[in-house]
């Protein structure tokens, strides 16, 4: 191959394939590229990004987009252009390392390495007269100073070291007191006027507040409810929903829901499915009915294959521009909505707190549909009319707008995060097409993504080139497991663990009983790593002990428990301190030291009953449906002529039931 040429038109990915025009000889990670590099005795230059990412764009355009630059670039180095959706290990990887010299991080992330890899410098965005600037010395330190390069690396190389060591602890019993008081000293970062926590920019952290969600419910902690229907409202009202067309934005660069950045994310919106879904069942809000029912229309028409698989992303920009396709200005909103203008105006906040840049607005509303309508003496009934003919008016406009573009790749563990949040939102407000959508994913992801050995991340174009990490199995397995408990079909849990002891095989770690993110097949570049920070994802780690002690439960499998017990254990010291960065770590906590059942329904109206009782938020559960004794969790259960309703704990069952209301009062 040629490496004095820009070579990313080989490529499937759409980030890179969006750089493959730039004048900068961008490659490819792989083994040929380092040794490229090696034979030539230049550093790597290695840029990290994502197709909806606003400062990539904007550094490609002054950077690496001009000619001065890119002379400079391919001069002094190999330069190497990742899409960190597809390669979140090596993203995770120079991340901490640009972590550790700047205490904080980003993308676009540039990192400086040797010829194998090896980091010894980084940051995120620069504009070009320091890009240009730090060129410069990085080439003279290279080339002039080799010893100081190599101090830079080995004490980076320490410093990954110290971060990703995790060493087994003995398993220990999990306190209801300490797991209490931890709960209290979350609650002092909760925003009680606006939701989520305190702080900007703000993130929405689903798996956050699914943990603080099920703590209320379980501990009738009516102050953990109400916080996080605050947050749920708030979320649903703000400029971070996409008021006309359904689906959340990333994140709010404010501290009010207000401003978003404008991408939209597959993974965001699949954990969000499953947390207005279980908010949908405690709360009973029409409001987030809408929210489940106009992202999933949103899902279908934008992001759905035609292989029913979902793409990845959106961008923010359009025209170049940010946030340019879902803005309006007073005047075009008036010529369409004519009469109608001052009580739409009203409702979203136009050129009030809604007001942006320039003379553009983002559609916010500040309070629910029945205060608004005693505040302006409108029927509920009327205005809800008007609110949907707006919404079909500026739609209508907004189809004729350049869109942002839309990275088409598929990601299995985003697909899996999804397939988790359809699942659930059926359960919520049955609706059989999210079922269906749920499972045809899975069809897809098992035809395509699973050969009986690996299951690869990624998809595009009919290829999958990147054996998947362990959020992809590990999240493959959630969304198995969920499709399990919600159809009764006995092959998704087979698979589930037919996938379980795969991750076993791949990455288990026999010193630390951790999980490695990598899997054992590919040599690490530095050190193995270990993801257990949850962060807006749940770390891969969580995910998985949460699946053994799920999947210890419905198959009867101690050992898949004490695993689950061993993690927890080894982590444990750092979750009173930091909850949300263990938030998924804290509802496996809960599951050892509350209440967990067991709801086995066995009998011809299994399924029925399953549907009637998963209407309910019961988070200290597992589900298992059955018309016959077909696992060991159901033996000697059946009951002849009736469909039964078994409530466990730790497989030791009170008397069966027969009604959904004698169930209930027992759980």
């Amino acid at each position: 191959m040629n490496f004095q040429q820009n070579n990313l038109q080989f490529s499937t990915s759409p980030y890179l394939k969006q750089h493959e025009k730039n004048p900068v000889w961008w490659q490819s990670w792989n083994d040929e590229v380092l040794e490229y590099a090696k034979s030539t005795n230049k550093p790597l230059l290695i840029s990290i990004g994502y197709s909806a990412c606003h400062w990539c764009h904007v550094m490609e355009h002054e950077s690496f987009e001009d000619d001065e630059v890119a002379k400079i670039m391919n001069e002094y180095f190999v330069c190497i252009k990742i899409d960190r959706e597809e390669r979140p290990d090596l993203d995770a990887l120079y991340m901490n390392v640009v972590q550790l010299i700047h205490q904080s991080g980003g993308w676009p992330l540039n990192v400086f390495a040797l010829p194998d890899g090896r980091p010894f410098y980084g940051g995120t965005y620069f504009p070009k007269h320091q890009w240009l600037e730090l060129l410069d010395n990085i080439n003279q330190m290279f080339h002039h100073h080799p010893n100081k390069t190599t101090e830079y690396v080995d004490s980076i190389a320490n410093g990954l070291t110290k971060i990703e060591t995790i060493d087994l602890k003995s398993i220990t019993d999990f306190s209801k007191t300490k797991i209490e008081e931890t709960f209290e000293f979350w609650q002092q970062q909760f925003d009680d006027e606006w939701g989520g926590f305190n702080r900007a920019p703000k993130f929405m952290l689903p798996n956050a507040w699914q943990t603080i969600l099920r703590y209320g419910i379980q501990t009738k902690d009516e102050n953990f409810l109400i916080q996080t229907k605050i947050t749920l409202d708030r979320m649903a009202f703000g400029g971070l929903y996409d008021q006309l067309k359904g689906g959340f934005s990333r994140y709010s660069v404010d501290a009010y829901w207000k401003v978003p950045h404008f991408e939209k994310m597959l993974y965001d919106n699949g954990q969000l499915l499953s947390l207005y879904a279980n908010g949908f069942k405690i709360f009973g809000e029409k409001e987030y009915q809408t929210v489940i029912e106009e992202t999933v229309n949103w899902l279908k028409d934008e992001m759905l294959s035609p292989e029913n698989a979902f793409y990845a992303a959106i961008d923010a920009d359009s025209e170049g521009v940010e946030g340019k396709y879902y803005v309006w200005n007073s005047e075009e909103l008036e010529t369409i909505l004519k009469e109608d203008f001052q009580l739409f105006k009203s409702y979203y906040n136009i050129d009030g707190f809604g007001k942006w840049e320039e003379e553009n607005n983002i559609l916010i509303r500040l309070t629910d549909d029945d205060d608004f309508c005693e505040k302006n003496a409108i029927p509920l009934q009327d205005l809800q009319a008007k609110i949907k003919g707006w919404k079909t008016a500026l739609n209508e406009v907004r189809e004729k707008r350049i869109k942002p573009h839309c990275d088409e790749k598929t990601l299995t563990s985003w697909n899996a995060l999804l397939i988790t949040g359809l699942c659930d939102s059926y359960q919520a407000i049955n609706n059989i097409e999210y079922l269906d959508l749920a499972k045809n994913a899975m069809d897809f992801i098992l035809e395509n993504q699973w050969n009986g050995e690996t299951l690869f991340r990624n998809y595009k174009e009919k290829q999958t080139t990147i054996p998947g990490f362990l959020d992809d199995y590990a999240l493959t397995i959630e969304a198995l497991i969920k499709l399990f408990e919600t159809t009764t079909e006995l092959h998704y849990i087979e698979t589930a663990q037919e996938l379980t002891e795969e991750t076993y095989n791949q990455f288990y770690n026999h010193k630390n009983k951790m999980f490695a993110y990598k899997s054992h097949y590919d040599t690490p570049l530095v050190n193995e790593t270990f993801e257990i920070y949850d962060n807006v994802i749940s770390s891969s780690n969580s995910v998985m002990a949460n699946n053994l002690f799920r999947l210890g439960k419905i198959l009867h499998q101690e050992k898949y428990m004490e695993q689950a017990k061993q993690m927890l254990s080894n982590v444990q010291e750092n979750i009173f301190d930091h909850p949300t960065g263990f938030a998924n770590w804290i509802n496996l906590y809960l599951n050892f030291s509350h209440s967990y059942k067991e709801i086995v329904i066995i009998g011809k109206d299994a399924k029925k009953y399953l549907e009637e009782i998963q209407k309910y938020f019961i988070p200290n559960a597992v589900f298992v449906a059955t018309e016959k004794e077909h696992l060991e969790i159901t033996k000697n259960r059946l009951v002849e002529d009736k469909t039964s309703i078994h409530i466990c704990e730790n497989y030791t069952c009170q008397l069966p039931v027969y009604t959904i209301k004698e169930a209930l009062e027992n759980i």
